[in-house]
């Protein structure tokens, strides 16, 4: 009869997320296993090597599009659903662009599995047009923006990511510059 984990895979790779953070690709699996409450054994018994949970913990989760999006017939109105996802995509931006680059940096970085396990933006760019079409079907916006404006929102987001990204953490909780540009571009683009 085996022991019983006494830590989710989910719960140890974020602690060696939080560890690696800290400390780069150098941490050491025996500060990672000491904070997660196990042994160095048991790390590598799930993950078999340093560089198996270093991509495991570090590797960014698939994209949720429904909790990024919304329905693919947005329930708010508009401009208050183009506010929100361009804060909600900015905010998953600014949690996915560091643990890309600590990827990127890594010796093995290009490696191609953390590389298959992200949808892309492809599929973000597709859903977000999807909903805006569905605007544009009811002339809230004008017609032949919905794939132009996925693309500037996107845009929008990723740029706000990208410029908080390690200057400023308390940033990410201060979205209004964020809102106000959001409600700039709608503003361009409403009917």
């Amino acid at each position: 009869m085996t022991r019983p984990k006494t830590i989710s895979d989910e719960e140890l790779l974020a602690v060696a997320r939080k560890v690696f953070r800290e400390k780069g690709n150098t941490a050491s699996t025996r500060a990672i296993a000491s904070q997660a409450g196990i042994s160095e054994a048991v790390l590598y018994q799930r993950f078999g090597s340093k560089e198996d949970l270093f991509f495991a913990a570090m590797s960014p989760r698939a994209l949720d599009l429904e909790s990024l999006l919304g329905p693919e017939r947005p329930t708010e109105p508009a401009p208050v659903f183009v506010r929100n996802v361009v804060i909600r995509m900015a905010q998953e931006f600014a949690e996915v662009i560091p643990l890309a680059l600590e990827i990127v940096m890594h010796p093995k970085g290009r490696r191609p599995s953390w590389q298959r396990a992200q949808p892309g933006l492809a599929h973000l760019r597709e859903g977000l047009v999807t909903r805006l079409a569905w605007f544009e079907a009811r002339k809230v916006i004008r017609p032949s923006t919905a794939e132009r404006t996925a693309q500037l929102l996107i845009g929008l987001a990723h740029d706000w990511a990208i410029g908080i990204t390690g200057h400023n953490p308390a940033a990410k909780q201060g979205t209004h510059d964020l809102a106000e540009m959001a409600d700039i571009v709608w503003q361009g683009f409403a009917r």
